[in-house]
């Protein structure tokens, strides 16, 4: 269920940290970068653990923020703009979603 919830949180993200907005890896290590899902408000402060709440972020930038809001501090400045961004993406419809498994799962190298 793991792998689950981070691919789809990665091509939620289109494979860049929510907070610095570096590309990262498809695996959640390798490549240059360590990538994590990170919870955007935590959840010591009420936040969600549903996928309207997970953001994908870079190992450094999830370390960094640890349990605070990134809203209320100047270190991401441009994280609400990204947010934005991707809640104005529509989401797929479940129908269209299941044109693209055979695709995905292709990209993915799962399932093979």
């Amino acid at each position: 269920m793991a792998d689950v919830i981070y691919k789809r949180c990665y091509f939620d993200w289109g494979g860049r940290c929510a907070y610095c907005d570096v590309a990262l890896s498809r695996q959640k290590t390798g490549g240059n970068v360590k990538a994590s899902i990170d919870h955007f408000i935590p959840l010591a402060k009420g936040g969600q653990n549903g996928r309207s709440n997970r953001v994908l972020a870079c190992y450094p930038c999830n370390l960094a923020k640890g349990d605070t809001d990134p809203r209320e501090t100047n270190q991401w400045p441009d994280v609400e703009q990204r947010l934005a961004e991707i809640a104005a993406t529509p989401l797929l419809s479940h129908g269209k979603l299941r044109q693209l498994i055979p695709e995905l799962v292709k990209q993915l190298g799962v399932g093979a």
